[in-house]
């Protein structure tokens, strides 16, 4: 079975890797939706089918988010402070962006109004929208904070792999990267898929050419049960292990369509497999 990779080029909504709480991981030492929102000046996001976001939406990440991505650690600010802040940081530069004439568009956004708005949040930022965890982000930020989170992991696992013949490399790269979120992200079920997913692509890669992969088992339960699942169904197409998406509940994925299986003791209480 092929692991689905994130997407690193065009797509605002690229696929999001398979397989959510904090976890002390093996790996590292290795290596509310409110609906559409109008936005400032006049302009509405407006009511947008998954697929209306599935344009191309590149952010250039500015060198202060960048920084802030790599040297990021829990605790600086409640997460509540962080997704108001981001509320308003979008909010402000929707203004700036109509007080110079171009609204902002979700439809037929340009690459500066994707730059404006996205560019300056870090990471920590990005997923209070994606996750939309204090309910004020519309669908089409939640959307495209989502693709730029699944575009920055396809751009840390592709560095490992310029040429693009040791996928084990970008997988593996891709499990350090996940290692390095925040807290509230590892938090979220779609952490708990993408971990698990890549771990399960880097095994997978490593065995089909003969070499026998480190162990980058995670000491987080539900990573492990996901893992557990997928090593179940390797020999099955991708679509019979998940859609593709970005994950918000396990249930929705097909790796469960039967029930999500209870997951071993010592999870985190904060755990929510719909977050």
């Amino acid at each position: 079975m092929n692991v689905m990779e994130p997407s690193v080029g065009a797509a605002r909504q690229p696929a999001t890797l398979f397989a959510t709480t904090p976890s002390a991981s093996k790996a590292a030492a290795g290596t509310k939706d409110t609906g559409p929102k109008d936005t400032a000046g006049g302009s509405s996001a407006g009511t947008r089918d998954a697929a209306a976001i599935d344009a191309a939406a590149v952010v250039t990440l500015s060198e202060t988010a960048q920084a802030s991505l790599a040297t990021q650690t829990a605790g600086k600010k409640d997460f509540a402070t962080v997704a108001k802040d981001a509320r308003a940081a979008i909010d402000a530069k929707y203004a700036e962006l109509a007080a110079n004439g171009k609204p902002m568009d979700y439809m037929h956004a340009t690459q500066e109004s994707w730059d404006t708005v996205y560019g300056g949040l870090d990471r920590r930022a990005l997923f209070a929208i994606a996750s939309n965890s204090d309910g004020s982000f519309s669908k089409d930020e939640q959307n495209t904070a989502q693709s730029i989170m699944s575009q920055q992991q396809g751009q840390a696992m592709m560095a490992a792999d310029p040429t693009g013949n040791d996928h084990a490399a970008r997988f593996r790269a891709g499990v350090a990267f996940l290692e390095g979120v925040s807290d509230e992200e590892k938090a979220s079920a779609n952490w708990a898929v993408q971990r698990a997913a890549t771990q399960f692509g880097y095994e997978q890669s490593m065995r089909s050419s003969g070499r026998e992969p480190d162990d980058l088992d995670s000491e987080n339960p539900l990573v492990a049960m996901i893992k557990g699942a997928m090593d179940r169904l390797k020999d099955k197409s991708p679509e019979a292990v998940a859609t593709g998406g970005y994950v918000k509940d396990l249930k929705d994925m097909p790796l469960f369509r039967d029930g999500v299986p209870a997951v071993a003791a010592g999870t985190s209480p904060s755990l929510d497999i719909r977050a």
